[in-house]
C-alpha cells in the first residue's frame, strides 16, 4: 500500500495557476455573439454561445486535473492522481469548443476539414502544454472503497476541524484544558497520519473523522464561548467530562485502527454526542 504524507496544516496551500488562461482565451467569444446576434445571424450567435460554455467547462475540468495532481504530489500519492482523467476529457471538451465555433461561428472559407484540424491542433497543444493525467500500474484507491478525490477531502474536512479545536483552545485560560486539548490535537493529527499511510483505514475511520471531530469541535467552541465571560465551575466540570471522553475515544480509534475493528469506536461516538447534549458544553 503506498505511503502517502499529509500537507503541513500549518502552511498556507499554494494557489494553483497553473491552467487559468483557458478561462481568459474563450472571453472574446461573448462579445462575438452579441455582434452575431445583432446582425441576424442567428446559427453563428448559438456556435459562438456554445463555444464559449464549452471552453469553460473544458477550463473547468483541465484545472481540476492539475489540481489533484498538485495534491497527489503534496501527498506522495503513488497512484494516479485521480480515477477521472478530467484533463483528457476537458482537452476533448475544448477541441469540440474549437470546432463549432470554427465550422459554424466564423463567417470564413472553413470547412469540415479546416475546422477538424482546428480541433486536433488544440488537443495536441493542450497535451504539450498541460499534459494529460498520468496512468500508472498501481492499483487505484478506489478499489478499497475510497476514490482520491474523497480521501482528500476526507483529510481536508478532518483537518479544519483539528484546527478547529486548535484555534478554539487558545482562547481557554484553563491550564488544564489547553494542556490536555493539546494533547487531543496532536493524537487527532496523529490518526490522520496512520490513515495517510494507508488510505485503506480512511474507509473504516470516515465516521470518525466526519461525526466525532465534529463533535469534538462543537463542543470545544462552545464551552470556549461560553467561559469567555466568566468562570463557571459546573460549566468547568461539564466540559472536564466530555475531554475525558474525547481522549478515551481518540485513544480507542488508534487501537482500532490498528485491530482493523471500529466496532466499538461507533458506540463511543453515540455515547460522545450523547455526553455533549447532556452536560450542556456546546
Amino acid at each position: 500500500m503506498a505511503a502517502v504524507r499529509r500537507i503541513n496544516s500549518d502552511k498556507p496551500k499554494k494557489f494553483q495557476w497553473r491552467g487559468w488562461l483557458l478561462y481568459l482565451l474563450p472571453l472574446p467569444l461573448l462579445p462575438a455573439t452579441v455582434v452575431a446576434l445583432a446582425s441576424g445571424h442567428t446559427g453563428a450567435a448559438l456556435a459562438r454561445a456554445a463555444g464559449f460554455a464549452l471552453a469553460m467547462l473544458a477550463a473547468t475540468l483541465i484545472r481540476k486535473g492539475i489540481r489533484l495532481e498538485a495534491e497527489g504530489k503534496l501527498r506522495r500519492f503513488k497512484r494516479r492522481a485521480s480515477t477521472v482523467p478530467y484533463r483528457l476529457i476537458g482537452s476533448a471538451v475544448l477541441s469540440v469548443a474549437i470546432f463549432i465555433v470554427a465550422y459554424w461561428g466564423i463567417f470564413s472559407d472553413y470547412g469540415l476539414f479546416d475546422s477538424i484540424l482546428f480541433a486536433l491542433a488544440v488537443m495536441l497543444g493542450c497535451y504539450l502544454y498541460y499534459d494529460f493525467d498520468p496512468a500508472r500500474n498501481d492499483p487505484e484507491i478506489a478499489a478499497v472503497g475510497i476514490t482520491t478525490e474523497e480521501l482528500i477531502e476526507l483529510l481536508d474536512e478532518a483537518e479544519e476541524r483539528i484546527s478547529a479545536i486548535e484555534q478554539a483552545s487558545k482562547s481557554i485560560k484553563n491550564v488544564e484544558f489547553k494542556d490536555r486539548l493539546r494533547r487531543i490535537v496532536r493524537e487527532a493529527r496523529a490518526i490522520l497520519d496512520t490513515i495517510e499511510e494507508d488510505p485503506t483505514d480512511a474507509r473504516r475511520a470516515r465516521k470518525f473523522l466526519k461525526v466525532y471531530l465534529d463533535g469534538a469541535k462543537q463542543v470545544t467552541e462552545g464551552y470556549a464561548k461560553a467561559h469567555r465571560n466568566d468562570a463557571n465551575p459546573v460549566l468547568e466540570d461539564n466540559f472536564r467530562r466530555v475531554l475525558t471522553t474525547i481522549e478515551t475515544v481518540i485513544a480507542t480509534q488508534q487501537e482500532k485502527l490498528r485491530e482493523n475493528n471500529v466496532s466499538e469506536l461507533d458506540v463511543n461516538i453515540e455515547v460522545l454526542q450523547m455526553q455533549i447534549e447532556k452536560e450542556g458544553v456546546a
